[in-house]
């Protein structure tokens, strides 16, 4: 993507217009944290923005600066300005998703919602690279001259295309109602959980983020409250390691057999006295 023009320049700031909602969740203690750092040691890094036709601006990237400037009410703050008619929306969307993914600064839940919505802007840029290696004829060709989105942006954030997908594929796995009630959570911020509740149905979603957000918390894990909301019974810890345990004998060579039973020889024929086996 070409950058458009820009230039610096302190911008009053409130003529900055904040988002009421952004995919990174705006965490009270860490805007504390970064007004005071910024009281000490000074704005290090400007916020990025777009002039609109009113004369206000739009963040792209930095929304937890301007509420700590707010904060610390100062009257204005360094921004790196571009007009808003040198950018297309797809623009906007990519290079303040890239700014956050690239910083790591995004919960499990958060990375996934922003590979989730800067995939459509990605392929609106680049239109050929919607249908990614999908073609009749020509499959061959496009695989090897067009990347898809998740090949370039694996490329750009240094992670695996099989990562992207799955990012992806666990946003759309989660309900619009799911996604709200996790924003904040301890859960969201495990990618594995996530991707334990994304390949359930909304009803079974629902039912276990109610016991998981109880309080107190009805389930010791997603992976408990999937099965307690399925009306299942949770197997016990040593049940679990009993069937485990069942599962590898079968599979087990005689030789690997007679090692084990050599092992333990003295504890075995000790159980098989004290059940009158021997």
């Amino acid at each position: 993507m070409t950058s458009a023009p820009y230039e610096y320049r302190k911008i009053p700031l409130y003529l900055v217009d904040v988002p009421k909602r952004t995919i990174r969740a705006q965490r009270p203690e860490e805007v504390e944290a970064l007004a005071k750092d910024i009281a000490v040691n000074g704005q290090l890094q400007p916020i990025i923005v777009v002039e609109l036709e009113d004369g206000r601006f739009a963040i792209d990237d930095g929304v937890k600066r301007v509420l700590a400037g707010l904060q610390n009410k100062v009257d204005e703050i360094d921004a790196r300005v571009t007009r808003l008619s040198w950018l297309a929306p797809e623009d906007r969307t990519i290079r303040g998703l890239m700014a956050n993914l690239n910083r790591g600064t995004y919960t499990a839940l958060e990375h996934c919602e922003a590979l989730h919505t800067l995939k459509p802007a990605y392929e609106k840029k680049h239109p050929q690279t919607k249908n990614g290696a999908n073609g009749g004829r020509g499959r061959k060709k496009n695989e090897t001259e067009i990347f898809s989105f998740s090949i370039i942006a694996a490329e750009a954030l240094g992670l695996s295309d099989r990562a992207i997908r799955l990012a992806v594929a666990i946003f759309e796995g989660l309900t619009i109602a799911s996604r709200e009630r996790l924003r904040g959570t301890k859960v969201a911020e495990k990618q594995s959980d996530l991707r334990a509740l994304s390949v359930e149905d909304g009803t079974v979603q629902s039912a276990a983020l109610d016991l998981l957000l109880a309080d107190p918390p009805e389930a010791a894990s997603v992976v408990e409250a999937i099965t307690l909301a399925k009306g299942e019974r949770p197997k016990d810890p040593d049940e679990k390691a009993y069937s485990s345990f069942m599962d590898r004998w079968s599979r087990f060579e005689m030789r690997e057999k007679r090692s084990f039973v050599a092992s333990y020889k003295a504890e075995i024929i000790d159980i098989l006295k004290e059940q009158g086996d021997l």
